[in-house]
């Protein structure tokens, strides 16, 4: 007899419906979809036990049919997709059916649910995805789905999982990612009883601003090329690195944009990228909860992205200016944005722009631009000014512009944050004062 069998059915959809819900965040991610797929204006979220004991996501959206009722967790189930051609073309979130279905497996399941064009709802209830109960209740436009005890059957499953506190981060990390693909629908999740977020709906910087709880109004810019649209909000100086990446509305992975990102923003900054690709140029198939993907024309994708930092400036007059240590001598003003308010311990510059205080770090100001000259990360560290080197107003004026015509960078080459910037309408409210 060989050693090789053939699972039985019930097995090997058990296992493919773990490969699927790994953990309660990709319960909390399909239902959350779905919502949004049924076109819901309002989702809340409601967890126990990390999610373990249960998650509760309930919408006001279109809502379900009672006689489409059995066939949600059915597996191959979907309203979706009518042929193999849509599969390339498909702009919902996901596919209710087969949500549900890889839930059903691994839970005991409660849909309750009234299609819009219905007077009364319908309700079914079913464990490991056998179906226990179905009946007609009464209960409002929309859905509620009730996952409970998820795992029971999987005891092996249950104890790969992290803690309660890692769990319920992800589910919120899960959340908060589709509240900024989403700044128009309004968000409630309660995680053991607390309220961790309640918000309403709002365009997508009050939205970020709220959400990460910032001081002021994310930085803000748009591009366009013939392969697609991109948006972006970034706030700098943040407490960690955190860079969101939507496509079409939907949150993705992908490496390369992820790098490209990090190097040109730096450390501690928080970006929120919308891109908006067509669908047949993206494949959303190399991981099976389609959270990574993979551009059939990446470099065109990257280069969009390039175009929200706008492009590289030289000008010789400037370039004069560093190389000659900073004499100079100016036959007209320089068309300079900032006003220089002064220099703080010899090594920061004081300026003001547009409502904000900066305070840049002379010497990264000066590295950057002897990078750009040499490309020699060492070099242009070494040449560099120093910390408790003054500086005359032209001197600071000819680093500000030079750092103008390169794009404005926000990190030296090593990574460091070059500036820091402050509101002044905060620093008017912290002295009670009117802005």
């Amino acid at each position: 007899m060989g050693e090789v069998r053939i699972l039985p059915p019930e097995v090997r959809s058990l296992i493919a419906a773990g490969e699927v819900v790994e953990r309660p965040a990709n319960v909390v991610k399909e239902l959350v979809e779905n919502a949004l797929d049924a076109e819901a204006r309002k989702i809340e979220i409601e967890t126990l036990g990390a999610g373990k004991k249960l998650i509760k996501v309930r919408d006001n959206g279109r809502g379900i049919l009672k006689e489409d009722l059995p066939k949600v967790i059915e597996e191959g189930a979907t309203s979706k997709i009518g042929g193999v051609e849509d599969l390339y073309s498909i702009g919902s979130y996901g596919f209710r059916g087969e949500a549900l279905h890889s839930i059903a497996k691994v839970s005991k399941l409660t849909i309750r649910s009234r299609h819009f064009s219905e007077g009364r709802g319908g309700e079914l209830y079913a464990v490991g995805g056998e179906v226990k109960r179905i009946s007609e209740i009464a209960h409002p436009v929309g859905t509620t789905v009730s996952v409970e005890e998820l795992f029971f059957n999987l005891p092996a499953r249950l104890k790969f999982l992290k803690s309660n506190r890692t769990e319920r981060k992800a589910i919120t990390e899960t959340v908060v990612a589709y509240a900024l693909a989403k700044p128009d629908v309004a968000f409630y999740l309660e995680q053991e009883g607390k309220v961790v977020l309640d918000l309403k709906p709002a365009v997508r910087d009050e939205r970020i601003v709220e959400i990460f709880n910032l001081d002021y109004t994310p930085d803000h810019s748009v591009a366009e090329t013939d392969i697609g649209s991109a948006e972006i909000f970034y706030y700098s100086n943040y407490r960690s690195n955190k860079f969101f990446v939507f496509l079409n509305g939907r949150p993705i992975y992908n490496k390369e944009i992820q790098t490209y990102l990090r190097n040109k923003l730096g450390y501690r900054t928080l970006a929120v990228l919308f891109l908006e690709i067509p669908p047949y140029l993206v494949d959303v198939n190399v991981h099976p909860r389609k959270e990574e993907v993979k551009f059939l024309r990446e470099r065109k994708v990257l280069e969009l992205i390039g175009n929200l930092f706008g492009k590289k400036q030289r000008t010789p007059s400037a370039v004069d200016i560093l190389k000659s240590s900073l004499k100079v001598e100016y036959e007209t003003e320089p068309s300079l944005e900032f006003e220089i308010l002064g220099q703080i311990e010899e090594t920061l510059i004081v300026a003001y722009r547009k409502g904000f205080v900066y305070f840049f770090d002379q010497h990264l100001l000066d590295e950057v631009a002897k990078f750009d000259l040499h490309g020699d990360e060492t070099k242009a560290c070494k040449s560099s000014l120093k910390a408790g080197q003054k500086l005359s107003k032209e001197e600071m004026e000819a680093l500000l512009k030079r750092w103008e015509e390169l794009g404005e960078p926000r990190t030296c080459p090593h990574g460091r944050p070059l500036y820091y910037k402050l509101p002044v309408e905060e620093i008017f409210k912290k002295l009670d004062r009117r802005w």
